[in-house]
């Protein structure tokens, strides 16, 4: 699956800064185009081209190396980051992100994900409409579905825009460029892998079926995802993207960031419950685990000093687009 922002190509709508994917403008040149160069695409006739252009270019040098820079010695660490791709650098931001990590808890009790030597951890507990008194808790959940179906055409288009990972809203809210935010957008994707890889292992732990498992009667205005409901993955992304961009933006936009930036991620999450794929208490516990999250990757990524990890670079890059 590719990574949202894993390359600069996907900065496409800015036509020319696009410069790994379609390369911009060049990519759509097709056989000429920086694309094919970089393998993007098969072209025999750029291949042949460079052959035979190199074939005329070192015509005098008769198989010598001539001049070539000796200099040997490792790239600054933060120098290095800079010139790697961004999926390289995404592996490397994983790799930080899980070290550490511990996921323990029997099925069907709670889970727990901490990180040992810290004092962080988050605990999510079986939903209340899997346990207590049944069917009673379940009919209950399941009605409050069916009751928030009433709000589908007012929120339809949001709903179907929101599928995927919704970079639109926040971009609108905090007036995001992909020219002079690339680092920001960065950031997020990062967030997001923290985020994805801990809402599905507590997913998988809790493997909770969704409301339309249960009655033919909540009719999702979208395909149901092929995953647990429980906890809701949109509630984690969003609310660590709210936490995570509250404290890198701060007061650059005013005093209102922080309120606007979790009231997104609330009417976002709410907007999963009324295209009838999620339970309420599923957003209780994306939030919860969002919101953890977000202190977590703060904890590995914030700082004011000369980076030494990966993550830390980053939060620096995007911190100097807000300076």
């Amino acid at each position: 699956m590719r990574l949202p922002f894993a390359s600069e190509g996907t900065e496409g709508t800015e036509g020319t800064e696009g410069t790994e994917g379609t390369e911009g403008t060049e990519g759509t040149e097709g056989t000429s185009g920086l694309a094919a160069y970089a393998g993007g695409l098969t072209s025999p006739v750029l291949a042949n081209a460079l052959l035979t252009t190199n074939g005329e270019l070192t015509r005098s040098y008769f198989g010598d190396i001539s001049n070539p820079d000796t200099t040997i010695s490792l790239l600054d660490p933060n120098v290095a980051l800079g010139r790697w791709s961004r999926a390289v650098r995404a592996q490397l931001y994983t790799f930080e992100l899980v070290s550490g990590l511990t996921f323990t808890g029997a099925p069907p009790g709670p889970a727990t994900l901490a990180a040992p030597g810290t004092t962080w951890q988050v605990v999510i507990q079986r939903p209340s409409y899997e346990t207590g008194t049944q069917p009673d808790n379940l009919k209950a959940a399941l009605q409050g579905v069916l009751d928030m179906a009433a709000l589908r055409a007012d929120r339809l288009n949001e709903i179907l825009t929101q599928v995927a990972v919704p970079y639109s809203f926040f971009a609108m809210l905090l007036n995001l460029q992909p020219g002079r935010h690339r680092r920001t957008y960065e950031l997020m994707a990062t967030a997001l892998i923290l985020s994805g890889i801990a809402v599905m292992k507590f997913k998988h732990h809790f493997r909770v079926r969704r409301p339309a498992d249960h009655s033919p009667l909540i009719q999702p205005v979208i395909l149901t995802p092929s995953h647990g409901a429980y906890p809701m993955g949109h509630a984690s992304q969003s609310n660590i993207l709210a936490k995570v961009l509250t404290d890198l933006v701060d007061s650059k936009l005013g005093g209102d960031t922080a309120v606007q930036l979790q009231r997104l991620a609330d009417r976002i999450s709410e907007n999963r419950v009324i295209a009838g794929v999620h339970f309420e208490e599923d957003v209780t516990a994306g939030t919860t685990l969002g919101q953890a999250l977000g202190t977590r990757f703060l904890a590995l990524a914030k700082t004011t000093a000369t980076p030494t990890t990966a993550l830390q670079w980053l939060w620096t890059q995007a911190a100097a687009e807000w300076a």
